[in-house]
């Protein structure tokens, strides 16, 4: 079992592996799907760490929030029925419909300082 399961758009991997980066440095156990190896069954992987970690982190993003973030929304809603969902915004934009009552953490244009209010602020609830 993670502590933490990051949920993010593929697209927005490079944006996104700073935080995974982070908070492994703080000595948390992450899972994301850089994780999937070559010839696993990926979509019950993502399942089964999804459903076992202690916190899913939803990396809200232009591309996570469109037509093609179906999958995040997915994960996010399994999130949320475990009252897991840690909801964190890369981008200006807003949860999807059903997802905006929890408050969403920004970290647009975040460089990777672990210093960083924001960065901290979402240590400090993971």
């Amino acid at each position: 079992m993670s502590d933490v399961f990051v949920s993010y758009k593929a697209e927005d991997r490079a944006r996104v592996e700073p935080l995974v980066q982070r908070l492994e440095g703080e000595g948390l156990s992450v899972w994301w799907d850089a994780r999937v190896s070559g010839g696993e069954a990926w979509r019950e992987t993502i399942a089964e760490n999804l459903d076992l970690a202690r916190c899913v982190i939803v990396i809200w993003s232009k591309r996570s929030t469109g037509p093609e973030g179906r999958f995040v929304r997915d994960e996010a809603s399994r999130a949320q029925r475990r009252n897991v969902y840690l909801p964190v915004t890369i981008d200006k934009v807003e949860p999807p419909l059903g997802f905006g009552e929890t408050q969403a953490l920004p970290l647009t244009s975040w460089k990777g300082d672990a210093a960083d209010p924001r960065y901290r602020a979402i240590s400090r609830c993971v």
